[in-house]
C-alpha cells in the first residue's frame, strides 16, 4: 500500500508541468490544450509549459510570461509553448496565425549576449530573438515577420520536430539579420528568407500601434475643405491676379528638379534563390504575399524607400493589406480577380500570377489587372470562366470542381499593350483563336496548367501576314507561343 501511494505521488509529480504564462487580457474564445485536455481560458488563468494556446476568429489573448515578457496571440491562431525558462532560451512553435511579442529587457540580460534569448518556430522558418518588439505570421506554408524594435535573426527551417537550442541557434546563425522597420518572408517553395527590406511606412506604423490586434473603425472625415485664408479676410483680397500666377509659375517651371538615383537595393532584385523585395513593399501577412510598389510610386531618397500609390492596394485601420476593388487574396496566397457579370449571375473568377517583388516600369498594377481582365473576359464571346461562390471574405470561397484559370504576368502585359489582339477562352474545345487583326504584331508566349479538360488561352492577334500560333499540350498543360514567320529567302 505504501509503495502504491509513493508510486502515485511520483507519477503525479513527474507529469506535472511548470506554469510559465498568465492570461492578462483576452476577447472572444481562447482555449488551452494540455495532456490531451482542452480548457477554456479566462483572465488570470495560468498556461503551462508544453500547452497549446488556440484563439477563435475575432479572438485574442495577451500572455505575460514569468520573466515579464509579453506575447499577444492574434485571431485564428495557434501556438505551442515548447519550452520557456528564465535561465535559457525559450522555444515557441507558431502553428498558424500571428503573434506579437514584446520581450523584456531583463530577459535580454542573459549571460551570452551573442545568442538568441527566445526562438519562434513555424513549419518552415525559425527566428532567433535578439530584440524586443516584433510580429510573426504564418499560414502553415509561408512565414512573414516585421521588426519594430531591437534585432532578430530569421531563417528557413529545413527540419521539423523537437530541436535543441544549440541546433536552432546553428540554423539561426546562417539566417538574415532584420533591423527595425524591415520585413522578411520565407516561402514554401524557396529555401531561404527574402533579404530584409523596408516595409511600407504606413503599414509598419499602423501595425506597430495595433499591439492587441484590434479592428479599428476608420476615422470620420470632415467634409469641409480646409482653407488657407486668414480669418477676417476674403479669398479675393488675398488672391493673385492671373498675370502674377503665370509669372511665378514660369519661374518655378524653369528650375530643374534634382535627379534622384535609386539604388538597386531599393528597387529590389532577384538573383537565383536570393530575393530582395523593393523598399516600401506592402505585405499580405495572412498569406505572406509581397505586394511591391507599383510603377507609379514615388521614391523618397530620405528613407531610401518608395511611397506606394493606391494602384496596388492600401492599408486598413488595423494594418492589414487591402487589395483594390474586385481583387481578393486568399489565405494560401492566390490572387483572384472577380469579374462582375450583372444580374443574378455568379461573378467570373480569374487567378493572376503574383507580381514580381521588384519595382518594374513595365509591371501591371493590381488596379490595371482588374481593368484588363474585366475588359477581356467581358468582351470575349461565349466565354464562361469557372465560377466559385462569391464572398466578401476571400477565405470563404468554396472549392470549385472546375479549376480557376491563371493568367501570367507576361500575358497581362500583352493584354495591357494590345487588348484587341487577345482572346480569352478557358473552356473552348478549340482554345487557340485569332481575334481582331492588330496593326503591329506583338510577340509573346505564356503557359498555364489546369486539368486535362480546362484550358486558359491568352493568344496574340494575327496581322495581315501569315503569323503562326502554336498550341502544344502536354498532360493538361497548354503552352502557347506566338511568332512572326521568317521572311522568304527563296
Amino acid at each position: 500500500m505504501k509503495f502504491f501511494v509513493l508510486f502515485l505521488f511520483l507519477s503525479q509529480h513527474s507529469f506535472s508541468s511548470t506554469k510559465v504564462a498568465v492570461v492578462k487580457m483576452m476577447r472572444g474564445k481562447v482555449e488551452a490544450l494540455s495532456l490531451g485536455k482542452s480548457t477554456p481560458l479566462k483572465v488570470d488563468d495560468w498556461v503551462e509549459e508544453g500547452a497549446v494556446v488556440k484563439t477563435a476568429e475575432k479572438s485574442f489573448a495577451k500572455l505575460i510570461f514569468t520573466d515579464k515578457s509579453q506575447m499577444n496571440v492574434g485571431p485564428s491562431s495557434e501556438l505551442k509553448i515548447e519550452k520557456f525558462s528564465e535561465k535559457e532560451a525559450g522555444v515557441i512553435d507558431v502553428v498558424k496565425g500571428k503573434i506579437r511579442s514584446q520581450v523584456t529587457k531583463d530577459y535580454l540580460q542573459m549571460k551570452d549576449q551573442e545568442k538568441s534569448k527566445l526562438f519562434i518556430k513555424t513549419k518552415n522558418a525559425v527566428m532567433g530573438v535578439r530584440g524586443t518588439d516584433f510580429m510573426i505570421t504564418t499560414n502553415g506554408q509561408n512565414t512573414a515577420t516585421v521588426l519594430f524594435e531591437g534585432q532578430v535573426v530569421f531563417n528557413y527551417l529545413p527540419e521539423q520536430g523537437s530541436l535543441s537550442s544549440e541546433k536552432l541557434e546553428e540554423i539561426v546563425d546562417r539566417g538574415v539579420m532584420i533591423k527595425p522597420g524591415e520585413f522578411s518572408v520565407v516561402e514554401v517553395d524557396r529555401p531561404q528568407p527574402t533579404v530584409p527590406a523596408v516595409l511600407n511606412v504606413e503599414q509598419r506604423e499602423t501595425l506597430e500601434s495595433n499591439v492587441n490586434f484590434e479592428t479599428k473603425a476608420p476615422p470620420v472625415q470632415d467634409s469641409t475643405p480646409p482653407t488657407i485664408v486668414p480669418e477676417g479676410l476674403t479669398g479675393q483680397s488675398v488672391s493673385n491676379t492671373s498675370e502674377t500666377i503665370k509669372s511665378e509659375f514660369s519661374e518655378v517651371a524653369s528650375i530643374e528638379a534634382p535627379k534622384t538615383e535609386v539604388s538597386d537595393d531599393a528597387k529590389g532584385f532577384v538573383d537565383g534563390d536570393k530575393v530582395r523585395p523593393a523598399n516600401g513593399s506592402l505585405v499580405h501577412f495572412d498569406s505572406g504575399t509581397i505586394i511591391p510598389p507599383a510603377a507609379d510610386s514615388v521614391f523618397d531618397p530620405n528613407t531610401n524607400s518608395f511611397i506606394a500609390s493606391a494602384s496596388n492596394g492600401t492599408v486598413s485601420s488595423d494594418g492589414s493589406f487591402v487589395p483594390p476593388a474586385n481583387v481578393e487574396i486568399t489565405n494560401d496566397g492566390k490572387i483572384l480577380v472577380v469579374v462582375p457579370t450583372g444580374g443574378s449571375s455568379e461573378p467570373k473568377v480569374v487567378q493572376i500570377e503574383k507580381p514580381a517583388v521588384t519595382v518594374q516600369a513595365a509591371a501591371v498594377s493590381l488596379t490595371q489587372a482588374v481593368a484588363i481582365v474585366t475588359e477581356v473576359v467581358t468582351n470575349s464571346p461565349a466565354v464562361e470562366a469557372p465560377q466559385t461562390q462569391a464572398s466578401t471574405q476571400s477565405t470563404a470561397r468554396s472549392p470549385s470542381s472546375v479549376p480557376i484559370p491563371v493568367i501570367s504576368n507576361s500575358a497581362l502585359q500583352q493584354m495591357a499593350t494590345s487588348p484587341s489582339s487577345v482572346s480569352f477562352n478557358p473552356t473552348s474545345p478549340n482554345p487557340v483563336q485569332a481575334s481582331q487583326p492588330s496593326a503591329q504584331f506583338a510577340t509573346f508566349s505564356t503557359s498555364s496548367t489546369f486539368g486535362s479538360n480546362v484550358t486558359n488561352t491568352v493568344s496574340g492577334g494575327m496581322n495581315q501576314t501569315n503569323s503562326v500560333i502554336e498550341d502544344t499540350r502536354t498532360n493538361g498543360r497548354l503552352d502557347i507561343s506566338v511568332s512572326k514567320p521568317k521572311p522568304d529567302t527563296n
